[in-house]
């Protein structure tokens, strides 16, 4: 759970284009750099799908940049989860980590006021 947890947290995804997931993706789909993306959800509540992950994963998270944190709710294959966790960057990719954990990074999509995590 603490996986999926952190996970969730990232919520900065994207696909290589190799990657399986890609098909996943709505057509409107656009990579979008950090700026882009911190534009978009900084303070925001915003609509979250993840396409990696062993369950279905759906949310509602707020990034917040001056904090450093990602918070909100999460359903996680019909389960309701909170999610704390910390956000750091490398490169174009958003990374999450919960206490303990090393960080999941993820490239990330917007599709009109959604962004998807792969």
């Amino acid at each position: 759970m603490r996986n999926i947890l952190s996970s969730v947290g990232a919520a900065a995804l994207l696909l290589s284009a190799v990657n399986t997931y890609a098909a996943d993706l709505p057509a409107g789909a656009k990579k979008v750099t950090m700026e882009e993306f911190k534009a978009f959800a900084d303070g925001k509540h915003v609509k979250v799908e993840i396409l990696d992950l062993e369950k279905p994963v759906t949310a509602d998270l707020v990034w917040s940049w001056k904090k450093g944190t990602i918070t909100g709710k999460a359903d996680v294959g019909g389960k309701m989860i909170d999610v704390k966790t910390k956000l750091t960057f490398r490169g174009d990719k958003a990374c999450s980590n919960g206490k303990g954990e090393k960080p999941n990074c993820h490239f990330i999509y917007i599709d009109g006021d959604k962004f998807y995590e792969v």
